[in-house]
């Protein structure tokens, strides 16, 4: 349980970054709770949240809501947590306080302050960078969709599947909704074999006598890679002929699949 409430804890940190959010926040609900003025408000911005708090830091709910909704993405119950309006609320409370405009003005001031400097300067290279095209997605899926989509209309396959690695799969859903993936976003709740298939793919050393046996239970027509991992010979033992390869990744064609 102790392990738990750490866990939960790390992805609280994680989803405020380094800002002082958190406190602030905290701050905030405090003066709700003591401030005479804000009785009304109570029910709909303090209770909720301290609620929703205990609920998510509950070692017990913490683990039946983690088994629903996956782990991973665990840090995504803190978007309920209604903290713009709690901030806003408080700071107009707090501004309220004083009877002088001028005071007033300067705690206005202090209080917008306090909630730029917490956060983060977030338009910067680490986390925006010049468009490569027009779909807003990596230049390298839609390259692979379409080698995909070509051969697979040469080869008669009106609905081809891929085995791709986790980055790719994101994308190119996106781009082209008429390739069937081996696994998706909820591949976690997928049964065994789409677990150990997205395994191998993704793991730096594959096995490729296991990505043949899993492609075809999977049943894929197409095996994606990437180019770095020089498997062409070994792969062509199994029957995959490499189709075509650039901007960093190789595909593959089960020459056994039936093309249906």
């Amino acid at each position: 349980m102790q392990s738990l409430f750490a866990e939960t804890l790390e992805y609280f940190k994680s989803y405020f970054a380094d800002s002082l959010y958190p406190l602030l926040f905290f701050l905030c609900l405090v003066l709700i709770a003591f401030y005479p003025g804000a009785k009304k408000e109570r029910p709909s911005l303090l209770w909720p949240n301290l609620l929703f708090l205990a609920v998510t830091f509950c070692p017990l709910t913490a683990y039946a809501i983690m088994k629903m909704i996956g782990g991973l993405v665990y840090w995504r119950m803190f978007w309920l947590l209604t903290i713009p309006i709690t901030l806003a609320y408080a700071g107009v409370r707090l501004t309220d306080c004083f009877s002088r405009k001028t005071v007033q003005a300067l705690t206005a001031i202090a209080a917008a302050a306090a909630i730029i400097c917490s956060g983060q300067f977030i338009f910067t290279e680490n986390y925006f960078s010049a468009r490569m095209n027009y779909f807003k997605i990596p230049t390298e899926a839609i390259y692979v969709s379409e080698v995909i989509s070509a051969h697979a209309e040469k080869q008669e396959i009106e609905s081809p599947k891929a085995a791709v690695t986790a980055y790719l799969s994101v994308y190119i859903r996106q781009y082209d909704a008429g390739i069937r993936l081996a696994y998706g976003r909820n591949m976690v709740k997928g049964d065994v074999s789409e677990t150990k298939l997205y395994q191998e793919i993704n793991s730096s050393e594959p096995s490729v006598k296991k990505l043949a046996k899993l492609v075809r239970k999977a049943e894929c027509e197409y095996l994606v890679l990437p180019s770095s991992l020089e498997m062409d010979d070994a792969l062509a033992e199994y029957d995959f002929e490499k189709v075509d390869a650039a901007g960093g990744y190789t595909v593959y064609f089960d020459i056994e699949a039936d093309g249906e």
